[in-house]
């Protein structure tokens, strides 16, 4: 009986560190058939130093410029790819020991996995947790999913090769930072099969984090892309989740008072979770503004 062989999908740029935490715990998964196809987009710091270290013939190493499109290197990487199913990880994140493990039962019914991970938040603030699970994509087809926000990390997945086909993500500027977001649309558009595992499996590093005003230039590209796959209905609830992602974004800035009234603005959502991530927001934003 074949046995599943598995390609890891490991970007990195000038993170030599975390890459050898990323690495580590590629090594300590209880299945062991794997390869990991690490693109380094030519790393100023000792990255190749750390990669050799490991000694790994499964580790391959690959240079590759992607000029800050990171949807370059992880299309070098799947053009390389050999496995059967491809496991995303971003340099700066890890895996526990029986990832791989705990998803095989899954993989001969389904072409995508996916599963929750742990942040590594310093505590526990209010409304947020160092778990973060998903929702369940109940219906697969685009106007689902984007209505209610992207419920798929990259790190926390798993998919068939076959699935996957020729589908790449894009390497458009506009859409930096939204390319997984837009490449799983696209299998979605598929009509996979996708199963969720309401588990953390993933520890998913928040310190490299950013947000800028761009992000919101950038979802509002996404969204129009995907556009013709609405209905009036779901494009007014896709409007919501414009302002969602637009207000978390100035939250993370600092500035309560303007993502306060988004906040506000997703009480008339039609979608339950949005509703309430609005009240969990606007919360948040009266009690950040009182501790100024």
């Amino acid at each position: 009986m074949k046995r599943t062989f598995f390609s890891i999908v490991i970007p990195t740029y000038n993170r030599a560190e975390l890459l050898k935490r990323c690495l580590d715990s590629v090594e300590a998964q209880t299945y062991q058939n794997w390869e990991a196809i690490v693109v380094d987009n030519y790393s100023e710091d000792n990255t190749e130093e750390i990669v050799s270290s490991f000694e790994d013939p499964r580790i391959k190493y690959v240079k590759n410029h992607n000029y800050g499109v990171i949807a370059v290197s992880r299309n070098k990487a799947l053009d390389l790819a050999k496995g059967d199913w491809v496991a995303f990880l971003d340099s700066d994140d890890c895996w526990l020991p029986n990832k791989l493990e705990y998803v095989l039962p899954f993989l001969e019914d389904y072409d995508l996995v996916y599963h929750g991970y742990r942040q590594n938040i310093p505590k526990t603030r209010i409304f947020q947790r160092r778990e973060r699970y998903f929702y369940e994509i109940k219906e697969v087809n685009v106007s689902y999913v984007i209505q209610r926000g992207d419920p798929i990390n990259p790190s926390c997945t798993c998919v068939r090769r076959d699935a996957i086909g020729d589908t790449r993500f894009s390497e458009e500027k506009d859409l930096i930072a939204v390319e997984d977001y837009d490449f799983f649309l696209q299998l979605i558009a598929k009509r996979i099969r996708i199963k969720y595992l309401k588990v953390v499996l993933t520890l998913y590093d928040v310190s490299g984090c950013s947000h800028s005003e761009k992000a919101s230039e950038r979802d509002a590209v996404l969204f129009n892309k995907w556009k013709p796959y609405l209905d009036e209905d779901g494009w007014k609830a896709v409007e919501y989740q414009y302002k969602r992602r637009k207000a978390d974004y100035l939250l993370s800035a600092g500035k309560y008072k303007e993502a306060r009234k988004l906040y506000k603005e997703l009480l008339g959502s039609p979608i339950g979770d949005t509703r309430m991530r609005g009240i969990k927001g606007y919360i948040k934003c009266l009690l950040c503004f009182k501790s100024l």
